[in-house]
C-alpha cells in the first residue's frame, strides 16, 4: 500500500519508473492521488470536476511500457477538451456545455499512460493573474491561504504544490503557467510557440500567444511531459519540430558556457519588490557560478512603449469574445448580466467596437515587438528576469468582478504584480519560472528564464542545474499531502 508521504515525495518520472518496474501498480498510485485530493481539496478548491471512477478504470488499463505509466494528472478547465467532460472555462454561461472529443494534446497524454483524475479551476476565460472566478470560487494557495495562488492555471498550481498530483496541465497566454508556478513554488515552462499542439478546435490561441503544457515540481517532469506531447500537429498553422530527440535525455547532456541577459527593470517602469530584486542578483550569481556570463540589460524602448495602454491585449480579448459569441449561438441568446463577469462584459464591448483594420494593427504591433526583441537579444542565449514584480498579493486585491470594476484600475493592479511574462508570449520564446528562492516570510520567489526560439532544451538544461544547486523540490508548503497522517 502506497502511503501519502511516499506518494507525495515522488515526482512523475519517479512514479512512472516504479509502475514500469512493477514495484507499484497504477491502481495503487491512483488511489493515493484520490486520497490526497479528498483530504486537501476541501481546503484549496483546486478541482472543479472529479472523475475518480473513470480514473480507476483507466489505471486498470495502463501498460507498463508507457513512458508516463500511471502518473496521476489533472486538466485545466479551459483550452483543451476531454472526452465526456464539459469545458466551462469557469464561466456560468458555459454551465452545461456539451463535452467534445479529446483535443490532440489530450490524446498524446493518454497515449503516454497518464491517468486523468479531474479538471482544475481557472479564472473566467483564463483572463487573470489570480484564480477567483465568481462561478467556481477562489482557489487557495497551500503556502498561505490568504494569498493568491496566481493565475490563470491556479487550480493546477495548488494541486501540484500541495502534492495532490505531481503534474497538472496549464495554458499560458500571458504568464498563466509561470505566474502561478512562481506563487506556489513550482517549475512552470511555457514552451516555444507551436511546439505543443493546441488543436483541433483552435488553430491557435490569442493569435499565437497561447501555449499548452504543464506545471510540475521537478524540471525532469516538465521535460518528460514535453517528450510525450511536442511535435507537429496535422493542420496547425505552425510546424515546429523538436530541437532534440528527447528533452528528458537532454538534461544529462553537457552544456557549454552561455551568455545571459539579466533584466531587472520591468516593462513600463513597473516597480519591483526589493526582496525580489535582491534574489534576482543571487540568481545571476548562481548562473555565473555555473560558468555562464551574465550581463545587465533592459527591454528595448519601443517594446516598453508598445506595452503601454492596451498594447497587445486585444489578441487574447478576441478569443474571449469569440467564445462568448459561439456559446450565444448554441443557446440562442446572449449571456445574462450575471452569467459572465464584469471583465468579460468589458471585453465583449471592446471587441464589438473594434474594426478589422484596428485588429490588424495590433497584429502588426506584435510583429514589431518580436523584431525588436530579436534584434536586441540576438547576442545572448538566455534572458533572466523575475517571474513577478511582487510577492503574491492578498486574495481579493485584484478582481475582475468587483462591483466597482474599472478596467484601467484592474489592468494597473494586474501588471503591477506580473509585468515580466506576457512579452514572451508575443515573441513566442520558451520561458520558465524557476522556484529558486523563498521570501523572509517563507513564500516562494520565482525567477524567469527565457531561451531562444525553439531552444526549449537549453532552458530545461539550465533549470535542472539550478534545481540541483537550490534543492527546490525538497521544500513543501504547510498544506502538503506528505504531512497527512
Amino acid at each position: 500500500m502506497l502511503n501519502l508521504r511516499e506518494y507525495a515525495a515522488l515526482d512523475a518520472v519517479g512514479l512512472a519508473a516504479r509502475v514500469r518496474s512493477g514495484e507499484l501498480s497504477a491502481i495503487e498510485v491512483t488511489e493515493a492521488a484520490i486520497a490526497a485530493i479528498e483530504a486537501l481539496d476541501p481546503k484549496l478548491n483546486a478541482l472543479v470536476l472529479q472523475g475518480f471512477d473513470l480514473a480507476r478504470e483507466a489505471a486498470s488499463k495502463v501498460r507498463r511500457e508507457q513512458p508516463l505509466a500511471g502518473v496521476p494528472f489533472l486538466i485545466k478547465d479551459i483550452g483543451v477538451h476531454v472526452e465526456g467532460w464539459p469545458t466551462t472555462m469557469s464561466s456560468r454561461f458555459f454551465s452545461g456545455a456539451t463535452p467534445r472529443p479529446d483535443s490532440e494534446i489530450v490524446k498524446r497524454w493518454r497515449a503516454a499512460g497518464v491517468v486523468f483524475l479531474g479538471k482544475t479551476n481557472t479564472p473566467e476565460f483564463a483572463g487573470e493573474f489570480v484564480t477567483e472566478p465568481a462561478f467556481r470560487g477562489v482557489t487557495r494557495n497551500p503556502w498561505d491561504l490568504a494569498l493568491t495562488v496566481g493565475g490563470s492555471s491556479g487550480g493546477a498550481a495548488a494541486a501540484v504544490a500541495s502534492g495532490m498530483v505531481p503534474v497538472a496541465s496549464g495554458s499560458d497566454v500571458g504568464g498563466s503557467i509561470r505566474v502561478p508556478a512562481a506563487c506556489c513554488g513550482l517549475f512552470g515552462l511555457k514552451p516555444s510557440r507551436g511546439l505543443n499542439p493546441v488543436g483541433p478546435y483552435h488553430a491557435e490561441g490569442g493569435a499565437g500567444l497561447n501555449c499548452e503544457h504543464v506545471l510540475s515540481r521537478s524540471t525532469r517532469d516538465s521535460a518528460a511531459f514535453l517528450d510525450a506531447t511536442a511535435g507537429p500537429e496535422s493542420g496547425a498553422p505552425y510546424r515546429v519540430e523538436r530541437s532534440v530527440k528527447s528533452y528528458l535525455a537532454a538534461l544529462e547532456e553537457p552544456l557549454g558556457p552561455l551568455r545571459v541577459a539579466c533584466i531587472e527593470e520591468a516593462l513600463g517602469g513597473t516597480p519591483v519588490n526589493g526582496e525580489i530584486r535582491a534574489r534576482l542578483r543571487e540568481a545571476a550569481a548562481l548562473l555565473e557560478s555555473l560558468g555562464h556570463e551574465v550581463q545587465p540589460r533592459r527591454f528595448p524602448a519601443e517594446v516598453s512603449e508598445a506595452a503601454a495602454g492596451e498594447g497587445w491585449v486585444s489578441l487574447w480579448f478576441m478569443d474571449t469574445a469569440a467564445a462568448i459569441r459561439e456559446r450565444g449561438r448554441e443557446l440562442g441568446r446572449p449571456p445574462r448580466p450575471d452569467e459572465i463577469e464584469r471583465l468579460s462584459h468589458f471585453i465583449v464591448d471592446r471587441i464589438e467596437r473594434m474594426g478589422a483594420l484596428e485588429y490588424l494593427s495590433v497584429r502588426q504591433l506584435a510583429h514589431r515587438v518580436r523584431l525588436a526583441m530579436s534584434a536586441e537579444f540576438a547576442d545572448v542565449d538566455l534572458i533572466l528576469t523575475p517571474s513577478t514584480a511582487t510577492l503574491p498579493p492578498l486574495v481579493g486585491s485584484i478582481s475582475a468582478n468587483a462591483p466597482d470594476f474599472c478596467y484601467t484600475r484592474w489592468a494597473a493592479r494586474s501588471y503591477a504584480f506580473a509585468p515580466f511574462s506576457e512579452v514572451f508570449n508575443v515573441t513566442g520564446q520558451p520561458a520558465a519560472s524557476l522556484p529558486l528562492f523563498q521570501s523572509a516570510q517563507g513564500m516562494p520567489i520565482g525567477m524567469q528564464l527565457v531561451g531562444r526560439q525553439d531552444r526549449d532544451h537549453v532552458v530545461l538544461r539550465v533549470a535542472a542545474e539550478l534545481e540541483a544547486i537550490t534543492g527546490w523540490t525538497s521544500r513543501q508548503p504547510p498544506l502538503w499531502a506528505g504531512s497527512i497522517r
